[in-house]
């Protein structure tokens, strides 16, 4: 995939964790902006049996698509919420086929946990079709396998009509490379058996930096090196993640990119490529990135300032730390910090909690 498209080093998610970053990804703003930073029972996501979720007058991507006559569908990890308000055919797309949170929550994790996120028993880890139960608890060996045979498909009953397919896999973790890999290379070959390759962009990424080991220097978790620590942090090597682009004939071949794009630029690019309305009745976050990706000349990052946290390196640069500061007091009266309202801050849904 790299050879034949675009490879981005400097490509960042909005968060170190999972379901903020993803809020990011379908709303194309930050995640403080949506209320999907906190929430009292999870921390930083949600759990099963939350209350919690992304709200319903949010506009994500599938719904913007959805304007100009896209077919939308989401397979696998989505984590924006498991009530009924919160499913993805409430928020744009036609049809979903996932796991409502990550697959490492198992009834037995659950017991763990009671202690740190609520009392209640956990369900058997469900797969979902369509706000129906298709099996729990679902035989996490054969999750890629299910959810490639569903993109094929997906694809192939499109492939005559616009069509947005986000495919999260549930688990990418060293053991599992391997399926991944069959599982893109899959994908690709449909989309040139069926002649849609170059009219199609595809991308490959992650929602944070791989997450922590016991032991720092253990590959058992996979590695972000040469990224400043891992996942679930504030650190470099939670928010850049590996990404490729593919759209043949569009994006040159075996290209490399340091330009600053993140996750957020997602919507509002595929809404130009689209011809899509952005949301008028609110700020998106994030920028049309098309130059970058389409490698034209002299394209720069589309953003003068990304928010986010990184090691402490202060001391060493004080005349850097003032002209970050006076940036960084920008950043709260937009977004907030804790205690403090942010101008563009909106409430999560199922929640009164102040924003932070």
């Amino acid at each position: 995939m790299a050879r034949e498209g675009r490879e981005f080093t400097h490509f960042y998610a909005t968060a170190g964790v999972c379901a903020p970053s993803r809020a990011s990804l379908m709303t194309g703003s930050y995640e403080q902006c949506v209320g999907m930073r906190f929430n009292p029972r999870g921390d930083q996501v949600l759990r099963p049996v939350s209350p919690y979720g992304l709200r319903s007058d949010e506009s994500t991507i599938a719904e913007v698509l959805k304007t100009r006559g896209y077919a939308t569908t989401i397979i696998g990890k989505r984590r924006l919420g498991t009530r009924p308000e919160f499913l993805p055919t409430r928020q744009g797309f036609d049809s979903f086929f996932e796991i409502p949170y990550s697959d490492d929550m198992t009834q037995a994790l659950g017991v763990r946990n009671q202690g740190r996120f609520g009392r209640g028993s956990r369900p058997p880890l469900p797969l979902v079709e369509n706000e129906t139960m298709i099996e729990a608890p679902v035989d996490r060996n054969l999750l890629t396998k299910h959810y490639n045979d569903r993109a094929l498909r997906f694809i192939a009953v499109n492939r005559r009509k616009p069509f947005f397919l986000y495919l999260s896999q549930a688990m990418p973790a060293p053991f599992a490379v391997e399926d991944i890999d069959w599982s893109v290379g899959r994908i690709l070959d449909k989309l040139v058996e069926l002649d849609l390759a170059e009219n199609t962009f595809v991308m490959w990424a992650s929602d944070n930096g791989a997450p922590p080991a016991r032991d720092p220097d253990s590959p058992a978790h996979d590695s972000n090196k040469p990224l400043y620590v891992r996942g679930y942090t504030t650190a470099e090597g939670a928010f850049r993640v590996s990404t490729i682009m593919w759209w043949p004939g569009k994006i040159p071949a075996n290209t490399i990119s340091g330009e600053l794009i993140t996750t957020m630029e997602l919507l509002p690019t595929l809404a130009v490529w689209a011809g899509a309305e952005l949301p008028a009745d609110r700020r998106v976050d994030g920028q049309d990135a098309a130059p970058v990706i389409l490698g034209e000349k002299g394209a720069r990052s589309p953003h003068k300032i990304f928010y986010y946290c990184e090691r402490d390196v202060a001391a060493e640069n004080s005349e850097i730390v003032a002209r970050l500061e006076e940036l960084a007091e920008e950043a709260r009266k937009d977004l907030g910090d804790r205690g403090r309202p942010g101008a563009n801050q909106r409430r999560p849904a199922g929640s009164k909690i102040p924003n932070r």
